[in-house]
């Protein structure tokens, strides 16, 4: 299509020149990077169960990585592709192989820092400003799709700030058409300078040119963390939140798509403490605009616990700024009890396994409802099939209760729902 493009605007001499300028630049940017994107795949030390047997294809979460601090030896890569492993092979694009070290990995963002001792010098690439980049600019993606290693992929940024992909918790990827396959999790996108822009770390399956990056200003604030405390520190507000709809814009004096509602404030967390109020309209946070409850969740996220920030609201049609002191999530977390663990019940609602003569989807179905409950408000419905939680596939109830088990006491919960062969977004807060 590019092609086309040019020989359509310019003669055809002009256009060949234009075209081998832009040839012999990618193939200078693609030289100075591949020697820093590395293949992953887990360690598994010798006289280990399952080493010396027959390799069948590459590991189910192998991937790639590229070098950003080469005098430190650290590598950024996808939390998948590092999972339940403390160490991991790295190969790099002239075959030499190092075992690293997992420094740590947060499965909030999908991203994960692994540290390496060589020898030799090793490549780097730097991360660009990812707040810089527009749709229609030209990138490309290196990474080892299907074990295909040192594969070099052009394309053009085909979105921004997609959310709601149920790939993560903390959603604001870039999406390209350069093509992405399994094995390319954890490799770079690059801009035509050679900075990392984003974190490649996703596909939709069986659609064609829709892959997703992790914008680089987010993994830089991720990686930093990962590096100095080996997790992620995150602000904790304390309250449940809904977007603003046309109905509720209209109830409390706002806007359609503006702010977020504060359905539930919970007592003692920051936003009690702070005056916050069940109907107040959550405009801005420390100056950023809010349109959405994911957006506000990562906007909190990024906020170092303990810091005082400027809340912007709408209360009862009036605007005002309220300060709040944020805690830490991971404290708040500490301090919370989960559900027993054959109780969903406590958020309106029971789940049970779909019947096996049935020819639903894997998921958990939704038996019952209370009523009376903010799920039952919120339109769920029995018969209702629940197949991703917070971002994270669901195959069964077993799979429910577990990422329920994992979500903290005023944290929302954002539900992939299936219906009469449709899919919508439900958003909770738990309750207990």
């Amino acid at each position: 299509m590019f092609l086309i493009f040019l020989f359509l605007l310019f003669p055809l001499p002009v256009a060949a020149g234009i075209l081998e300028q832009v040839e012999n630049e990618l193939v200078q940017l693609a030289d100075k990077v591949r020697p820093a994107v590395v293949s992953l795949s887990p360690y598994i030390a010798k006289g280990a169960i399952g080493e010396g047997l027959p390799n069948k294809g590459r590991p189910a979460n192998a991937g790639a990585g590229v070098v950003y601090n080469a005098e430190k030896g650290l590598i950024v890569t996808n939390s998948h592709v590092v999972r339940s492993v403390n160490k991991i092979k790295v190969t790099f694009k002239d075959g030499r192989e190092i075992i690293g070290e997992v420094l740590g990995a947060d499965e909030d963002t999908d991203l994960a820092v692994v540290h390496i001792i060589s020898d030799k010098p090793l490549a780097e690439v730097k991360f660009g400003d990812s707040s810089k980049v527009r749709v229609g600019q030209l990138v490309v993606a290196v990474g080892n799709p299907y074990g295909l290693n040192d594969t070099t992929t052009f394309g053009i940024i085909s979105g921004l700030k997609r959310e709601n992909v149920n790939l993560s918790r903390y959603e604001d990827f870039l999406q390209t058409d350069a093509s992405i396959n399994p094995g390319n999790s954890g490799g770079p996108l690059l801009n035509i300078k050679g900075e990392v822009i984003g974190i490649n770390t996703a596909i939709i399956n069986y659609a064609q040119s829709i892959g997703f990056s992790i914008p680089s200003n987010m993994v830089k604030h991720v990686v930093a963390h990962l590096v100095e405390h080996g997790e992620v520190h995150r602000g904790w507000l304390g309250v449940g939140i809904d977007p603003v709809t046309e109905e509720v814009a209209k109830q409390a004096h706002g806007q359609e798509g503006k702010g977020v509602i504060i359905n539930s404030v919970f007592e003692g967390d920051p936003a009690y403490l702070a005056g916050l109020k069940i109907g107040d309209i959550i405009l801005k946070i420390g100056g950023s605009d809010i349109d959405s409850p994911n957006k506000m969740i990562r906007v909190i996220g990024a906020i170092t616990p303990g810091q005082t920030i400027n809340l912007d609201i709408l209360r009862d049609g009036k605007s005002q700024v309220v300060p709040v002191k944020l805690e830490s999530r991971k404290k708040k977390t500490a301090q919370l009890t989960t559900l027993p663990p054959l109780s969903p019940s406590g958020l309106g609602f029971s789940v049970e396994n779909p019947g096996k003569d049935t020819s639903l989807p894997a998921g958990a179905l939704v038996s019952s409802v209370n009523p009376e409950s903010p799920a039952a408000l919120k339109g769920l419905q029995p018969g209702d099939l629940i197949t991703a939680v917070n971002g994270e596939i669901v195959e069964n109830r077993p799979d429910f209760d577990r990422l329920l088990d994992k979500i903290d006491k005023g944290s929302p919960i954002f539900l992939l729902v299936w219906r009469n062969d449709e899919k919508f977004h439900l958003g909770l807060v738990r309750e207990n």
